[in-house]
């Protein structure tokens, strides 16, 4: 029965994030037409679908501290394709994302759709690249957002922040806002670790989704941190935000109390 739960919730998120595309095809023709800023509407609508899916899958978040306002540079430990969906309800922003990822099935196609910036990890010289799109991309309407740990984890401890993609924050001088993202399943459910967490090679991205559809509710906490950091040298600043963000991280393992 939960398997059969999980194929129905998967197939309204296919269904969903298929209408969502055709929507956004229809309005990017009519923004070109009529020469509208692109941007808001990508935000409105990756918020729009976040929510949909966020009822779909059952997610339920829960949000400590303020979020920044745009422009703003965020950055934020890194657990799960699921990330996307708390920082998107609650960030009017976009994302750096390793280009594995363009070809995750539908997740894959609606970050390529509203902007998502994809970044070639094993090319040094694509960050290059990567760091010019940050700059143009951080605006008045929307907000830049990094996993600088590079990878996702079973969320036991803050992984090693890499300090490449901090170079515009660095060298530009902007105030770098951070926050920690935390997840638990329901007491029946596997724990959050095993359907949530998406990290190693473990499991597939199409056994883990299904893994992850099958649990009852998934509660998300995202905290957004107090303060801001600043450093003009990259590994100093990627050392004081990894510092910042251990500060209110929390294990998967362990219960949240607000």
């Amino acid at each position: 029965m939960r398997t059969i739960i999980g194929l129905i919730k998967i197939f309204l998120f296919i269904l969903f994030t298929f209408f969502c595309g055709l929507i956004h095809f229809l309005a990017i023709a009519l923004i070109r037409l009529f020469n509208r800023e692109q941007t808001i509407w990508n935000r409105k609508l990756v918020r729009y679908w976040a929510t949909g899916i966020s009822h779909i899958f059952t997610i339920n978040v829960n949000v400590i501290g303020k979020p920044p306002e745009p422009p703003f540079f965020l950055v934020c430990n890194h657990l799960s394709y699921l990330d996307i969906i708390p920082v998107f309800l609650n960030t009017k922003s976009t994302f750096v994302a390793k280009k594995e990822i363009r070809k995750w099935p539908f997740l894959g196609f609606i970050m390529e759709m509203v902007g998502i910036i994809f970044v070639d990890r094993t090319r040094k010289k694509d960050v290059v690249r990567v760091n010019e799109e940050l700059k143009s991309a951080c605006n008045e309407h929307q907000g830049i957002v990094v996993f600088p740990e590079g990878t996702t984890s079973g969320g036991e401890k803050v992984l090693q922040f890499k300090p490449s993609l901090l170079e515009v924050p660095a060298t530009e001088y902007i105030q770098v806002s951070y926050a920690s993202i935390q997840y638990e399943t329901h007491p029946n459910d596997d724990l959050a670790v095993n359907s949530v967490c998406f990290f190693g090679a473990r499991d597939s991205f199409l056994k883990h989704i299904l893994k992850m559809a099958e649990n009852r509710s998934i509660k998300c906490t995202i905290h957004f941190g107090y303060d801001i950091v600043q450093a003009n040298n990259r590994k100093v600043l990627a050392h004081l935000l990894q510092k910042k963000v251990e500060e209110i991280f929390l294990p998967t393992h362990q219960s949240i109390k607000t």
